[in-house]
């Protein structure tokens, strides 16, 4: 989480650009882990289920936890999203999503007016809700 633009693939799994994505979670398919960085500097990894409104930001309901308090702290996090296909016969198969570098978007400053366009398109908008916005997407491989 930078402004390093290393590209450390592999190039053995399918990447899913920000459209691939928006459709894969909306058809609840993969597994997403959420990673930051606590305030002593050790990392942080939770399981979610995110949302995509759009093409450029992702939805993370979370509680008053860890995850949460280091996004709010930092205003970034990372975010692999992975949609397993164990029985594919070919290695790059078996395995389609992506890793996300994302920036919080935040209800205050200077990205108010963007929270607030993105809060309007959400059916449930509530306190739990966190909207953070894709900076880069990189393959998972």
């Amino acid at each position: 989480m930078g402004a390093i633009n290393t590209d450390t693939s592999t190039r053995k799994f399918t990447d899913m650009d920000a459209a691939a994505l928006r459709a894969s979670m909306g058809r609840f398919e993969g597994v997403c882990v959420v990673a930051t960085v606590n305030p002593d500097g050790t990392p942080d990894g939770s399981i979610f289920m995110p949302s995509m409104p759009d093409d450029e930001h992702v939805i993370l309901m979370l509680a008053n936890n860890n995850t949460r308090a280091n996004i709010e702290r930092t205003g970034v996090a990372r975010m692999v999203y992975d949609v397993a296909n164990p029985t594919a016969a070919d290695k790059a198969a078996r395995h389609a999503g992506a890793r996300l570098d994302l920036a919080l978007v935040r209800p205050e400053g200077e990205t108010a007016a963007e929270h607030q366009r993105v809060a309007e398109s959400l059916p449930h908008m509530n306190p739990a809700v966190m909207i953070l916005r894709i900076e880069r997407i990189l393959p998972v491989g």
